[in-house]
């Protein structure tokens, strides 16, 4: 099976580290070249043009992460001020519109989620020219309102093609890189259809990023 390595960081990756390397260095000789870094569009420690100037040299797609949301938003009924808020911070960062990149909201691993804030979340996403993108908790034993409600979200719209929407799974984690693509999944979804999965970590001092696989080179497409 082939995968594409990555990391997803929410401490800047060009990160001067005590041993004298950047963090995206680091993950390098621990592991390998990471193809994406899925890094902070909105909330503390958020990309900066640097950090972008820095990933482009490296030749390494950016997923935008939106990790500002709160528990009490995601778990009522109207996503559409939250999707404004990301798209805003989109704009100003110079993500291009139009181009299938996309907007990952990132549901904590306790959090409840409603599936009614995704729908809403995903229909305005989509309006202004990004895609959605969920990242939630996936083992249905530690949290079992993702499953359900991520299901419902694509029960809802599935005549829409989930409004396009790239999901990635948290679960389960493993010691080394996945040999075969089992990523828990919410019950209306197949492995196959999760095209993310974090699995491992990375650390250095206090300082860890997650080691996230792609199913394969498309899910690149939605990044920067």
């Amino acid at each position: 099976m082939k995968t594409i390595f990555g990391v997803s960081s929410a401490t800047p990756i060009n990160k001067k580290l005590k041993n004298g390397y950047t963090m995206y260095d680091w993950v390098k000789r621990q592991k390998c070249f990471p193809a994406f870094c899925m890094r902070t569009l909105s909330g503390e420690d958020k990309i900066t043009a640097e950090e972008i100037e820095f990933l482009k040299a490296k030749d390494c797609k950016i997923g935008l992460v939106i990790r500002d949301l709160t528990e009490a938003k995601v778990s009522g009924v109207n996503g559409t001020e939250d999707a404004l808020k990301a798209v805003e911070s989109a704009k100003e960062l110079g993500v291009p519109q139009n181009e299938v990149i996309a907007l990952f909201a990132e549901i904590r691993p306790e959090w409840s989620v409603n599936h009614n804030w995704m729908i809403s979340f995903a229909q305005t996403v989509v309006a202004n020219g990004y895609i959605p993108a969920f990242i939630g908790n996936t083992d249905s034993s530690k949290n079992f309102n993702f499953d359900r409600q991520c299901s419902h979200y694509v029960q809802a719209t599935k005549d829409v093609n989930y409004f396009g929407a790239v999901f990635m799974a948290t679960e389960p984690k493993l010691d080394s890189m996945p040999e075969k693509w089992e990523p828990y999944c919410p019950s209306a979804l197949q492995p196959e259809d999760i095209s993310l999965w974090s699995c491992g970590t990375t650390t250095f001092d206090f300082i860890q990023v997650e080691d996230v696989y792609a199913k394969d080179g498309k899910v690149l497409e939605n990044m920067w």
